[in-house]
């Protein structure tokens, strides 16, 4: 038994074609319509939205350096390709499916998943990204917050007064009056940045056996 154990390790370590197989894994990607809570609890989509996470989606630079580090010491010889909402049926041997779990599509049509949630509240919003592999399982994840401000502004008044004087000549008064400075709640808003850094997030935060 010990010498086939010892066999089966030699095997795994001198062939490099069956130690790294995931090294030249072609990937799949879909990007899917986001997810959108508001403060109130109903849920939504937003078409800016989509737009943008899709399109952080498609630099793929991040991603493949994390599939390096994976693959080291050899490297990473794939192909990725990021498909979205709009052209998912035009990937090779499309099956039709209800992309409205698109986590469950993923396994059928053989690409991974990412998923992207937004909650929006009062004095924060959050972003958070998933992806799923093609057997649903969660292979990454990412997220950012973005918190509400608190703004102090001031309040004053200058009223200038003018005067009828002797001789014709008018005189000017100033008149300036403050008040204590109103509190302004900024609300917290989402912004390119934080869909960039959670996709980055999302990109190395991608586990080791990804590659199998």
């Amino acid at each position: 038994m010990i010498n086939i154990l010892f066999s089966f390790l030699f095997l795994l370590l001198s062939n490099p074609s069956y130690a790294f197989e995931g090294l030249n894994k072609d990937i799949d990607i879909y990007v899917d319509i986001t997810h959108v809570y508001a403060p109130d609890g109903t849920k939504g989509t937003s078409t800016p939205l989509n737009i943008l996470v899709s399109n952080q989606a498609q630099s793929t630079g991040t991603l493949e350096h994390k599939l390096h580090r994976i693959a080291s010491p050899k490297s990473y010889t794939g192909s990725i390709i990021v498909y979205d909402w709009s052209n998912i049926t035009l990937k090779p041997g499309f099956k039709k499916c209800d992309y409205s779990d698109a986590v469950y599509c993923g396994t059928i049509n053989k690409h991974w998943t990412i998923q992207t949630v937004v909650t929006v509240g009062k004095k924060f919003s959050t972003i958070t990204m998933k992806m799923y592999d093609e057997k649903g399982i969660i292979i990454a994840h990412g997220s950012k917050t973005s918190f509400g401000k608190i703004r102090w502004k001031p309040q004053w008044k200058l009223t200038k007064v003018k005067e009828s004087g002797g001789f014709g000549r008018a005189k000017q008064t100033e008149i300036f009056e403050m008040w204590p400075p109103k509190m302004e709640e900024l609300p917290p808003l989402l912004r390119g940045m934080h869909v960039h850094q959670s996709m980055q997030y999302l990109f190395l935060s991608l586990k080791k056996y990804s590659l199998k």
